[in-house]
């Protein structure tokens, strides 16, 4: 009932994810690192959700170029938050960043080193700098280098394409620590329209 309601307030506050083809999650009683919902709650009530999974779908594109350890450190390493929503009496509280800083605690947990998340609103841009993430400009590509025990081990790009609203942008954060790797983040270019 309670993932329900959290994906129901998600889909009520912020219409379709990123990607149209994500599935609901389903419980997660064991706490895997899966496609997961967090809620947040106050006297009984659901007051904001976040959805927040591995980063699949790049990881996918990576591993079809061949690029097998961007497309682990993506799917392993990385999480991607799809969408974050407060409801609208509770909004301008503080609860979205809260959420944005438990989603980092959660990734963490699970052996991630950074948090993804695409932003296509200024409100949403605050929330991730008031959770304490970098927000870039519109349009420019995220670079990310890992480096495994000073030797670099992949280097990613994760650029917008043509069709992407001009406002988008990318927020990130660095949220965990894995012993002996460092991760560098950047921005490269941007998307020409």
């Amino acid at each position: 009932m309670q993932v329900d309601m959290i994906w129901n307030l998600l889909t009520e506050q912020i219409g379709e994810c990123r990607n149209q083809q994500l599935p609901k999650p389903l419980p997660n009683p064991d706490d895997l690192f899966r496609p997961t919902l967090i809620g947040a709650w106050a006297e009984d009530r659901l007051v904001g959700g976040a959805f927040v999974m591995p980063d699949l779908e790049d990881s996918a594109y990576y591993a079809a170029a061949g690029h097998g350890d961007a497309a682990e450190f993506l799917a392993v390493r990385t999480a991607m938050v799809q969408g974050i929503a407060v409801s609208p009496e509770c909004r301008r509280m503080g609860v979205g960043a809260e959420i944005k800083r438990h989603c980092g605690l959660w990734a963490a947990q699970h052996g991630c080193v950074l948090v993804l998340s695409v932003v296509t609103n200024d409100a949403a841009a605050r929330m991730n700098e008031k959770a304490g993430y970098q927000v870039l400009p519109p349009l420019v590509t995220l670079v990310v280098e890992a480096v495994d025990h000073g030797r670099s081990v992949t280097f990613i790009g994760l650029p917008f394409d043509r069709d992407s609203p001009a406002c988008t942008r990318w927020a990130f954060g660095l949220v965990g620590h894995v012993d002996g790797l460092a991760v560098r983040v950047g921005m490269g270019g941007v998307a020409e329209g």
